[in-house]
């Protein structure tokens, strides 16, 4: 089971994730959460603690002197590259959290994630909750909830307004900071977007200078490139897919398919030529399987057939 909760983190980082096969796993055997929810633990805690993660590796090499006897110019070298560890490798995450002592004491992490085709509400410590749309996913960090992580998807949060508490919303690079507001966070498709229908965001990133303040009725959107664009939104649209709509505004395409491909549950490639298009509209969601094809019919796009039931956004003439 464990083996299997591995395949699926790796498999459920990917863009074209099988969201499908994985819920249906996941629903197998309620023992799969479980181990897929240690998995997910396992993992933030070395991501977190990664430089502990390296010299305790390599202080315990079979083939290393004592950690005692190390030194810049010992010819030790370890035998297979570290790199799958600081990327937060899964196996290395396992051996670490069974085979191996613990240097820190472990902040307690609870995943939550929403069956696809279906919304879950979180109720969250100190008043905040938090919607997931469908096949979407955060990590809360520690008892109070203080720090979220969402691991992807869409999330509608709803925060208490209490000015001697900070909440911190992590999406990629981007650190959103509330203090008591309502706003929307989507990452797919290696995009970001965060829209607000109350109160004020600051929104920073580990690839721009300074934070950028949000207000009711703004939102900001980062692409792949780590540029941001700041637009007005209308409240009303604000995770519009709660009311079974998903609106854009001059959001990246790549966005607006994962979006689709969430909800339908399809494989969706996106020419090469279209990657710098952006989309504004309202799709309806029904059920999943109209938005791409009324997508492509707004745009003046086509979708073609592809090997292994993957579908391809193109140009209407190929």
């Amino acid at each position: 089971m464990i083996d299997e909760a591995l395949a699926w983190q790796v498999e459920l980082a990917r863009d074209d994730a099988d969201w499908e096969g994985y819920m249906a796993w996941l629903e197998a055997d309620p023992r799969h959460r479980e181990a897929f929810d240690s998995v997910a633990l396992t993992e933030a805690m070395v991501d977190e603690h990664r430089n502990e993660v390296r010299a305790l590796l390599e202080a315990q090499a079979p083939d290393s002197p004592s950690a005692n006897t190390l030194s810049p110019t010992s010819p030790y070298r370890p035998r297979r590259p570290l790199r799958w560890v600081m990327g937060g490798g899964l196996a290395a995450a396992l051996a670490l959290a069974v085979g191996l002592p613990m240097m820190w004491a472990p902040e307690a992490v609870t995943g939550y994630a929403a069956h696809a085709g279906s919304s879950r509400t979180v109720a969250l410590a100190d008043g905040a909750n938090v919607i997931l749309s469908p096949a979407s996913r955060i990590l809360v960090h520690g008892r109070n909830a203080a720090r979220i992580e969402l691991a992807s998807g869409e999330a509608y949060f709803a925060v208490r307004h209490d000015p001697s508490r900070t909440l911190t919303i992590e999406a990629g690079p981007y650190r959103i900071t509330d203090i008591g507001t309502r706003f929307s966070v989507n990452l797919s498709g290696g995009t970001f977007r965060i829209a607000v229908s109350e109160g004020a965001v600051a929104v920073s990133s580990d690839k721009a200078n300074g934070q950028v303040r949000l207000q009711a009725g703004q939102q900001l959107t980062g692409g792949a490139d780590g540029n941001l664009a700041l637009a007005p939104v209308a409240v009303a649209d604000v995770g519009s897919w709660r009311d079974g709509r998903l609106s854009y505004n001059d959001a990246p395409l790549a966005l607006v398919v994962a979006d689709i491909s969430r909800y339908s549950g399809r494989r969706i490639i996106v020419d090469s030529s279209l990657e710098t298009r952006h989309f504004s509209g309202t799709l309806v969601i029904g059920d999943g399987s109209r938005l791409l094809p009324d997508l492509a019919a707004v745009m003046g796009l086509a979708v073609h057939p592809q090997d292994g039931g993957a579908l391809r956004l193109g140009g209407a003439d190929r």
